[in-house]
């Protein structure tokens, strides 16, 4: 039977009344690839705003560069896993778990995560829909508890799908659910008086907070492609050499209002391959009002500068978890938040006898 629009049902009532089986073609994580749908919408902001609006004088712009390494970084990241895809009625339901937490580099002692089993990282298991299930159905609850082993939380996007069985509202959700995890954990680690570099794996957001000097927060995007750059900053950009950077572009938050600046600079991690020149290029990027901008100029250069010298000795050019441009630190923190996740056929096992209890 299906839920009728505007019925008064529980979730876990409306999957078992809607017969929500498990989609019997997924077997692993790695058969359903997740996307994070981060755009660049923002608009380049006045050349006389950057940090060298002519590159003729590019040459001596590097030489006044004095690089020193910070002996210690914060990077901070989430990790997803679908356990399951679920059928039901119009609609395909994803169940899954997200995590974030963070881990600290420091030059003299190596990596070390900020979470254990005693302090375990953030973590919320989730069921993905489209928003329109909500709209049509008045849910009492939204949190499934299977057999009272794990509790689900229903989380939804609004997000339209350009595919069948609305696969990317359910995607959008899990990875805002991820967001908000790594947002708590980018917020705890600013707010303390340490004056370390946060670095989050993934673009600098509209609500994340504006850079401090000497701690950021800063974005690390990797496959950054911009194509929105004048062509004689993007011919520097490809010529880079390992630890060079390009000078910082400033754009418009189309989201957090025509003060607010994205900053950003591109940087190499390794040599410099000829045939490769998009290998080992990320994009480095912070959030600051315009107003303050050329009060921060300075800072804004120097922590760039101090970042580009100590990042090319956290990787290698190896064929390895999407290395260079992935970190060692990064790839040990996505490890370890990976332990904390339930084992996929065993939640599936007990979504299964959930479907039949009453």
């Amino acid at each position: 039977m299906e839920g009728e629009s505007g019925s008064n049902l529980t979730l876990a009532d409306y999957l078992r009344s809607n017969f929500a089986q498990l989609d019997h073609w997924f077997y692993e994580e790695s058969s359903y690839q997740v996307s994070s749908f981060e755009s660049e919408e923002d608009l380049l902001a006045p050349q006389e705003l950057w940090e060298l609006d002519d590159l003729s004088q590019l040459s001596e712009w590097k030489q006044k560069r004095v690089k020193t390494p910070v002996p210690s970084i914060f990077f901070v990241d989430g990790r997803m896993k679908i356990h399951g895809r679920i059928l039901v009625d119009r609609y395909l339901l994803l169940l899954a778990e997200v995590s974030a937490g963070f881990a600290q580099w420091e030059k003299s002692g190596g990596v070390r995560m900020g979470f254990s089993q005693d302090r375990p990282p953030a973590l919320r298991k989730i069921i993905a829909a489209p928003e329109e299930i909500k709209s049509r159905n008045i849910f009492t609850t939204t949190n499934v508890s299977l057999l009272g082993k794990m509790v689900f939380s229903l989380e939804v996007s609004s997000r339209s799908s350009r595919y069948p069985a609305q696969a990317e509202a359910p995607e959008q959700a899990i990875f805002t659910a991820m967001q908000q995890l790594e947002k708590k954990v980018l917020l705890d680690l600013w707010g303390r008086e340490e004056n370390t570099p946060i670095i989050k794996d993934g673009i600098i957001r509209p609500d994340d907070p504006a850079f401090q000097p000497g701690v950021g927060p800063c974005g690390l995007v990797k496959r950054s492609e911009s194509r929105r750059l004048p062509p004689s900053y993007f011919e520097t950009l490809l010529q880079l050499g390992k630890g060079e950077r390009t000078p910082f572009v400033c754009a418009y938050f189309p989201k957090r209002g025509k003060n607010w600046l994205r900053v950003y600079c591109f940087t190499r991690l390794v040599e410099l391959e000829p045939y490769s020149p998009w290998q080992g290029i990320i994009r480095l990027e912070i959030a600051v009002e315009e107003s303050v901008l050329f009060h921060l100029r300075d800072e804004i250069s120097c922590f760039f500068d101090q970042l580009v010298v100590t990042l090319p000795t956290l990787t290698a050019s190896y064929p390895w978890k999407r290395l260079p441009e992935n970190l060692f630190p990064v790839i040990a923190l996505e490890e370890h938040l990976g332990q904390y996740f339930s084992s996929s056929s065993w939640v599936q096992n007990l979504y299964r006898l959930f479907l039949r209890s009453e």
